[in-house]
C-alpha cells in the first residue's frame, strides 16, 4: 500500500515561494503571461496551465509545456513548448483569470480527466469545491461538466465526483481520506469541532471519528517549523487526550511512503473504541 509522494504538487506544507515546487508553478505562470502577449485570437489556457493560473493543485514537470486551446473549428495552437488543444465549444466554459483567458475551474477539472488519475481528480475537485472564490455552485458546475454529452472519460469523472467532499482543506488531507477508504476503513468526518464534557471547544480537527473519539491530524512542515503553531498543537493534543480522545498524527512520510503504518494506527484506534474497522 505504500505510495510515492507527489511529484509536482504544492500542498499546505510546500507553500513557501522558496520551495522548488512553488518556484516551478511561478515559472509556469510567468511563461503563460509572456505567451498571452503573442497568443492568436481566440486562444485560451487550459489543462495544467489553467489550473496553475487558477491557483489549483496539479503536478508539474520541470519546463512543463503550456497547454493552450482554441475552439473548433479553429486549429489548435502549434509552437515550441506549447501543447495545443482543439476543444468542442459545448464542452468549454471560459473566463478571465488574473488578466488571462482560461477555462473555468469546472471545465479545467473535466478536461484534465484525460490525463489525471482518480486520486488526482478528487484532489483537484476537493480544491475547487472548498475554494470560496468559486462560489457555492462549484459542486453543481463540476457535475454539469462531468455529465456534458460527449465528455471524454465521463465515467472516471463521475467516479471522482462521487468522492469529492466539501470540507477537505488541502491535498494531503484528501489523499489521507482516500487512503483510508482504499483500506476499507470508515470514512472520517471533516472539520470536526472537538469539545470537552462541558461543551467547551478544544479545537477543530480536519478528519475525525467523533463517535469513536479519534482525531487524525496531518502534520505539514508548517506545524513543525512555526513555533507558535507547534505550541498550539501540543496544548490542543493534551486537551484532547484529557477529554478521552485519541490522536493519530500523520506525517508526509507516513502518507506517501508508509501508508500501511498509518492505516494500522487508525484501525487500531477504532478497534480500541469498539468501532468495527472494516
Amino acid at each position: 500500500m505504500s505510495q510515492p509522494g507527489p511529484t509536482g504538487q504544492v500542498s499546505a506544507g510546500h507553500a513557501s515561494a522558496a520551495h522548488p515546487l512553488a518556484r516551478r508553478r511561478a515559472e509556469h505562470l510567468e511563461r503563460a503571461r509572456l505567451y498571452s502577449l503573442i497568443a492568436s485570437d481566440g486562444a485560451f489556457f487550459c489543462g495544467r496551465t489553467a489550473a496553475v493560473i487558477l491557483g489549483l493543485p496539479v503536478a508539474l514537470k520541470p519546463a512543463q509545456d503550456l497547454e493552450v486551446g482554441r475552439l473548433y473549428p479553429a486549429r489548435a495552437p502549434r509552437a515550441r513548448s506549447i501543447r495545443g488543444v482543439q476543444a468542442r465549444p459545448a464542452l468549454v466554459t471560459l473566463q478571465s483569470t488574473a488578466g488571462l483567458r482560461t477555462t473555468s475551474p469546472s471545465t479545467t477539472w473535466a478536461m484534465l480527466g484525460r490525463w489525471l488519475s482518480l486520486e488526482e481528480l478528487v484532489v483537484l475537485g476537493d480544491a475547487i469545491v472548498n475554494d470560496s472564490r468559486f462560489g457555492r455552485d462549484a459542486p453543481t458546475a463540476l457535475d454539469a461538466a462531468a455529465n456534458a454529452p460527449g465528455r471524454p472519460r465521463a465515467r472516471l469523472l463521475r467516479e471522482a465526483l462521487s468522492l469529492v467532499r466539501v470540507g477537505s482543506a488541502s491535498p494531503p488531507e484528501t489523499q489521507l481520506r482516500l487512503a483510508l477508504r482504499a483500506a476499507r476503513l470508515p470514512e472520517p468526518e471533516l472539520d470536526v469541532d472537538v469539545r470537552d464534557a462541558s461543551g467547551g471547544l478544544l479545537g477543530r480537527s480536519e478528519l475525525a471519528y467523533p463517535e469513536s473519539r479519534v482525531a487524525i491530524e496531518y502534520e505539514s512542515d508548517h506545524h513543525r517549523v512555526d513555533q507558535r503553531q507547534w505550541n498550539r498543537d501540543i496544548e490542543k493534543y493534551q486537551a484532547y487526550a484529557e477529554s478521552g480522545w485519541r490522536i493519530i498524527r500523520v506525517t508526509a512520510a507516513m502518507l506517501y511512503t508508509n501508508r500501511d503504518e498509518m492505516v494500522r494506527q487508525v484501525a487500531d484506534a477504532l478497534a480500541v473504541a469498539g468501532r468495527p474497522a472494516r
